[in-house]
């Protein structure tokens, strides 16, 4: 049989079946190890894909749970801050407090110091006028004045004297 495309002779069949011969041992040897490989290699990236995927599911947990512990910390600061603001300002209104107590106490004490300051000068002036009440009464009797001037002459000095206290 001839055609114009095909010529089928005895060498023509020996070619095809060394062909489908050679199609096979490529297919058994070459194409299912290759198709294997690949699989192989399908397989290997779908794990790592869900390797990644996993983990960045567990980031994204790990993130929420970190923004969470950071909001809880942000309130924890806040609570502290607010507590330390409050206990500074009650120390403020305690040590305002004491040293207005302290300057109450010391500003009673200077008062108590300046009357008993006073007290001693009163009480000295009065020993004072005394000894010069003495003295002048001593002056009058050397003098021996009469009686009546004597009398004049001492309620004379007592009435300048009572009228300096």
């Amino acid at each position: 049989m001839s055609g114009i495309f095909l010529n089928f002779n005895g060498t023509s069949i020996l070619q095809l079946m060394s062909f489908f011969i050679l199609m096979y041992f490529l297919i058994k040897f070459l194409y299912k190890p290759f198709l294997g490989m690949i699989d192989k290699r399908h397989e290997e990236v779908k794990n790592e894909y869900e390797t990644v995927a996993k983990d960045r599911k567990e980031a994204e947990e790990l993130k929420e749970a970190s923004k969470k512990k950071l909001d809880e910390l942000m309130v924890q600061l806040s609570t502290i801050e607010e507590a330390s603001k409050k206990r500074i300002s009650e120390y403020e209104e305690n040590e305002k407090l004491r040293i207005s107590l302290e300057i109450e106490s010391m500003l009673q004490n200077a008062r108590k110091e300046i009357e008993e300051e006073r007290d001693n000068a009163e009480k000295l002036f009065e020993t004072r006028i005394v000894t010069l009440a003495i003295a002048l009464a001593s002056k009058v009797i050397q003098q021996e004045i009469d009686e009546k001037s004597k009398r004049e002459y001492l309620l004379k000095q007592l009435s300048q004297i009572e009228v300096r206290k």
